[in-house]
């Protein structure tokens, strides 16, 4: 199966590697507290969250809002493996998309604010995926992890929960967005030329 893919690493020829940059090790602390109650996940939201604003303070912070993004992604895994086992799992996948449009269209809100050297490191690529796929709404993420940055009472929590159950079962948003998980190989056949990334969309 052809896909396409978006890679500030990635080279033609090359395979692509589920979480090359391992982001799991920040993710599972969410899903044992998860396993353990609510109130220990929402503990260690805000121990994330402090953790940040000292990091942040002495100039070392990485990814801004880090701690929403991998306690949101928690939550989802958590929920895959109660209730979706089966299912392909967001932290150890790689990432696709069904055509060139979406491409240049989540380049374009995802990097066209970014300067003209980290635009410069993204590139698109034909891949050639083998294996199982599935195909998710990624806007029922993007929603559950705006409700994070909203809150994490108990009720917010759950909310993010019925949308990860939304999301496995293959449910649609309003206006859904569809990125493809692979668990299988998958190979950069192609670099595509980058001019389709670097249009706003219509």
């Amino acid at each position: 199966m052809i896909l396409y893919h978006m890679s500030d690493t990635l080279a033609e020829g090359k395979e692509l590697t589920p979480d090359y940059k391992e982001n799991r090790s920040l993710v599972e602390p969410f899903v044992k507290a998860l396993d353990i109650s609510v109130e220990m996940f929402q503990t260690l939201m805000l121990n994330a969250g402090y953790f940040g604003s000292v990091l942040e303070k002495y100039h070392l912070s990485g990814m801004p809002t880090h701690e929403i993004k991998w306690g949101t992604e928690g939550i989802f895994e958590y929920i895959r493996r109660k209730e979706f086992p089966d299912q392909i799992g967001r932290i150890k996948c790689n990432y696709f998309y069904p055509d060139l449009k979406l491409c240049g269209e989540l380049y374009y809100e995802d990097w066209g604010q970014a300067s003209e050297e980290e635009r410069a490191k993204i590139r698109l690529y034909e891949a050639e995926v083998e294996g199982r796929t599935a195909a998710y709404d990624m806007r029922l993420f993007d929603e559950a992890f705006d409700i994070m940055c909203e809150g994490t009472t108990a009720a917010d929590i759950e909310r993010c929960m019925e949308l990860a159950r939304k999301y496995f079962r293959g449910e649609k948003g309003e206006s859904p967005v569809m990125e493809i998980l692979g668990d299988g190989p998958a190979v950069a056949k192609r670099e595509l030329d980058k001019g389709i990334l670097v249009k706003q969309p219509d």
